[in-house]
């Protein structure tokens, strides 16, 4: 995240070398904001220290028509009153960060998000990935996938309101739509604050098995913590890593952790329960159907091909 102080302090720098340049350009420039600013603290003194009405009024015009010489000096030059202003990223809140006390700018609302997306995990690509863009009639029960894809709008408002206490399991053949949906899930968390991480199967694994072997025990501990205790966990592919007893043991300590804690996550594979229970086990099938609902999308072919289908029939 930027560092807004830092930010405005090296904003506010380059305003005044700026400034500098010019006056080196245009000394006449120097000379009537100089008199400006004199002017300006001999008016307070004579209105607020002096009481002296007349003196103030007459300072009063004095600048006004400096003021008025300065705006003529800068539109000869091709310059207006804007070169006194810092060059803000974003003007609405001069890079504060906030429009008013408690009132956060579009613009660090954005930098949170990108920062969250950042640390979720997820490609730039599945920034894409939303619940607008995703197609229904594509599957075998459209009417079915709409009501699959209401209950994910639901899922993603009870995680935003902390109050989720259940998990979604996606199974179905390649190219279904598996990614697009936890992707869209994902993306809805993130946009209101939350924290997520996405990873697939065989990274999460191999990232555990990698921190799990460092000397730094601190570092593993705070990995674990963060996909134990993140808003929501999305583990995709499973299955297709290289499954070993290893892997096993740490997919059930991380579901139950997640399961005691209430903390919702969600799991694609191309694999069915049954599947799950052979490669896996028992017990890993019975962390997964203790929180999860099962959504199984089925479709003829899978999402390319029909697309790649619509592109050849309209030639």
């Amino acid at each position: 995240m930027i560092n807004r102080d830092q930010l405005r302090l090296q904003k506010q720098q380059q305003c005044e070398e700026r400034i500098a340049a010019v006056y080196r350009r245009l000394p006449k420039l120097q000379e009537l904001d100089q008199a400006i600013g004199q002017k300006n603290i001999a008016m307070i003194r004579a209105g607020v220290l002096q009481k002296n009405n007349a003196e103030r009024d007459t300072l009063r015009q004095e600048i006004e028509g400096l003021m008025q010489q300065r705006h003529q000096v800068l539109q000869e030059n091709g310059m207006d009153e804007t070169i006194y202003e810092p060059d803000w990223n974003c003007p609405l809140c001069q890079d504060r960060g906030y429009t008013e006390p408690g009132v956060l700018c579009s613009c660090y609302q954005k930098e949170r998000l990108d920062d969250l997306f950042l640390r979720s995990g997820m490609s730039e690509a599945m920034r894409q990935f939303t619940f607008e863009n995703f197609e229904t009639r594509y599957y075998t029960n459209a009417e079915d996938m709409d009501h699959k894809v209401r209950w994910c709008r639901q899922f993603v408002q009870q995680i935003q309101q902390g109050k989720c206490s259940q998990c979604l399991f996606l199974t179905g053949g390649v190219g279904r739509g598996k990614t697009h949906l936890s992707a869209a899930i994902a993306n809805a968390v993130l946009e209101n604050g939350n924290t997520v991480i996405y990873r697939r199967a065989a990274d999460l694994f191999e990232l555990i098995r990698q921190y799990r072997y460092e000397e730094n025990r601190q570092k593993f501990e705070e990995m674990l913590e963060q996909l134990r205790t993140c808003d929501l966990l999305v583990i995709d592919d499973l299955g297709a890593e290289r499954t070993t007893e290893f892997v096993i043991e740490q997919l059930v300590i991380l579901l139950e952790e997640r399961n005691y804690r209430n903390k919702p996550w969600i799991i694609s594979s191309n694999l069915s329960i049954n599947e799950i229970i052979s490669t896996y086990n028992d017990r890993t099938a019975d962390r997964i159907l203790d929180k999860a609902v099962l959504f199984k999308l089925d479709m003829q072919e899978s999402i390319r091909v029909a697309k790649a289908k619509e592109r050849m029939m309209a030639f």
